[in-house]
């Protein structure tokens, strides 16, 4: 007997135990036929209805509960969508498909490539970089150019000087006799392929690899890197002077050292700069030149005060415009990700975002086997041999010939010649023209582009946890569609029986609004509808002076008849009914763009609607009816079927896991 009780003990003590640590998101809500919801459920789908957990966890346990008296039904319906196969349903796949693809493309684009490659951009141009080239222009062939570029780099690996390679080599006449120096830059402000390169390379070194960009080759050194100062603002003093001119450059330096000796025994900068500086548009602010960027200055100057702490005077410093002394007054951080982004997108855009989608797309071509079909291209694109992409291109031999060739291959698709210039032929910029080499490469690479990002979407659900919640919402949706359209819309049938029924007993609720006839003269100058007010006070009739004065369109046949309006319809129509009796006329009074007197003709008290007018609300109103009769009956079969048990008092835990 004390061992049943032991035992007894030992078994309800476990099951307690395993009651108290089950786990939160594993409590169950509700239940429904054989199926459960569970808190994690709950919790993820109330969050997202609301705008988030935070915002979900300061609603009530009331909000809770209304909310589960929804999400249990819709499971329901979506429970039932799937015994009625609609996953199998050819349209419905169809149409999922077709947005996956869509959808797919644009998520692709935006967190593949704009997302990272944003954030990638603003790291970069938290830093500044300062780098030397030695760039060998394309023009003669593109081979030579690349092998001359690759010799010099391999030069410079052996120990040859950069500098010195730089001033006998380089194309770049600004850079190659200061060593090949290009100053210092941020991502964003020169090539994107030129930037990634020294962003990659520390200080001191040269980029492994030639690069390759619209001007030529480069090889690239970086010579210094530091954070970057984002926006800064100085004040100046200048002192012009004429370089080819030496004593105007002479007499210049005399009076920008004698400014600067009174700055140095503790003249003030502002009024010195006001007094004798020579740049008119900051001198009478104390020479105050706002906040700018680094290279948005002359180089003398840039090097400069890009170097000054705030508060600090620089030397004379000589730029072409003369001698300048200047001061630091201020220094911008470099904003929080969160405050740049929006302005950083737009620059990102323009800059980079093409060289990020290129090297996107590369990695695809690999993932995706992708191949061109060079030897077809060739022979497409032989001289004399070549189609033009008009009306009549498909009776091109040469056309017919290959048109069912495959011109790009991956490892799921193929596209046909015929494929390829359908497309091509649809496009502004290849219609009409002649298939050379250029044209047609311009086409594989459009088609091909949009043929890998749209074979990658269609693995995306398979891939990314956040696609395939964003496919399943809408899968879910276009399930939760057609059952509606299958138990409810398409059930609705008009009855001209049950309108006429519904009419009678509805029909106070049917009713015209008031309305009002009227005559109006409209003019554009205060001076003519004073005019004709005095004129209508003289006796003259309304209609007569209408047809001589108002300037409203088509209204001086009428003489100014608006026939009938719904009161309420504007101002002029309003006091056009505040007037008391037929035949009275208004004050002149201001309307948009004129002046207005309306005259009285008519007036219609709200009345009830006969069934003929009040036919197309009747039929709203039944088919709405009608329509949650359907839904009720249809809530109440699943309700029978599935016969649903809802767990509020477990809804007290919601959104409070550390209490579990």
């Amino acid at each position: 007997m004390n061992f049943r009780i032991l035992f007894t003990s030992v078994l309800l003590g476990l099951l307690f135990a395993a009651c108290a640590t089950t786990k939160h998101s594993e409590i169950v809500v509700a239940e429904f036929g054989n199926n459960d919801i569970k808190m994690g459920e709950f919790e993820n789908a109330y969050a997202k209805n609301v705008g988030g957990i935070e915002a979900a966890k300061k609603d009530s346990l009331s909000d809770y509960e209304k909310f589960l008296d929804l999400y249990v039904p819709y499971k329901m319906k979506l429970r039932d969508a799937f015994v009625r196969g609609y996953y199998q349903d050819e349209d419905l796949n169809k149409e999922l498909n077709d947005y996956k693809t869509k959808v797919g493309v644009s998520y692709l684009e935006e967190k593949y490539i704009v997302a990272p490659g944003l954030k990638n951009f603003y790291d970069q141009r938290s830093e500044e970089v300062r780098a030397s080239h030695i760039m060998i222009k394309r023009d003669s062939t593109d081979e030579a150019a690349k092998k001359e570029a690759q010799s010099i780099l391999d030069s410079i690996k052996n120990g040859a000087s950069f500098e010195k390679m730089a001033a006998k080599y380089s194309d770049d006449r600004f850079s190659k006799n200061k060593g090949g120096d290009i100053y210092w830059f941020t991502a964003g402000q020169i090539i994107p392929s030129f930037e990634m390169a020294a962003y990659s390379t520390p200080v001191g070194e040269v980029y492994p690899e030639v690069v390759k960009t619209k001007f030529g080759y480069h090889l690239i050194k970086v010579t210094d890197r530091e954070k970057r100062r984002y926006k800064i603002r100085a004040s100046h003093i200048l002192i012009k002077s004429t370089e080819n001119n030496r004593n105007d450059s002479s007499s210049a330096l005399n009076r920008i050292t004698k400014i600067d000796n009174d700055l140095k025994n503790g003249a003030s900068f502002d009024s010195l700069a006001r007094e004798f500086s020579e740049d008119p548009g900051s001198a009478k602010n104390g020479g105050d030149l706002g906040f700018f960027e680094r290279r948005q200055m002359v180089k003398p100057f840039d090097e400069a005060v890009f170097k000054l702490k705030i508060g600090e005077i620089s030397p004379i410093v000589k730029t072409r415009f003369g001698y300048h002394i200047i001061k630091l007054t201020g220094e911008k951080e470099y904003p929080p990700y969160e405050e740049e982004i929006e302005k950083l997108r737009e620059i990102y855009k323009k800059s980079r975002y093409q060289y990020d989608y290129d090297q996107f797309i590369d990695k695809l071509k690999k993932e995706f086997d992708y191949s061109v079909n060079e030897d077809l291209v060739k022979l497409l694109t032989k001289s004399g041999d070549q189609i033009t992409l008009d009306t009549e291109y498909k009776k091109n031999d040469n056309f017919t010939s290959h048109k069912d060739e495959n011109i790009i291959t991956t490892k799921n698709r193929s596209v046909s010649l015929d494929s390829l210039l359908t497309f091509m032929d649809k496009k502004s910029e290849y219609k009409g023209k002649k298939l050379d080499v250029a044209l047609l490469n311009g086409g594989i690479k459009k088609y091909g582009n949009q043929l890998l990002l749209e074979e990658k979407a269609a693995t995306l659900e398979n891939t990314d946890p956040e696609f395939a919640k964003l496919m399943d919402d809408y899968r879910n949706g276009i399930y939760i569609f057609k059952l509606q359209e299958d138990e409810v819309w398409n059930r609705v049938k008009i009855d001209s029986t049950q309108l006429k029924k519904l009419y009678e007993e509805t029909k106070e609720n049917y009713k015209t609004p008031p309305q009002v006839g009227y005559s109006e003269i409209f003019t554009y100058k205060k001076e003519k509808i004073d005019t004709c007010y005095q004129l209508l006070k003289n006796g003259e009739e309304f209609g007569v002076v209408a047809e001589k004065y108002t300037k409203q369109p088509g209204m001086k046949d009428k003489a100014g008849d608006q026939g009938i309006k719904i009161v309420d319809e504007s101002e002029t129509s309003r006091i056009a009914n505040s007037l008391s009796n037929i035949g009275d006329f208004s004050k002149p009074f201001k309307v948009m763009k004129g002046w207005a007197i309306v005259k009285l003709n008519k007036k219609l008290h709200a009345r009830e609607k006969t069934y003929e007018e009040a036919l197309p609300e009747l039929s709203s109103a039944y088919q709405e009816m009608e329509s949650k009769r359907l839904e009720k009956k249809y809530n109440n079969k699943l309700k029978e079927l599935y016969k649903p048990q809802y767990f509020y008092e477990e809804l007290t835990n919601a959104f409070k896991p550390e209490n579990n």
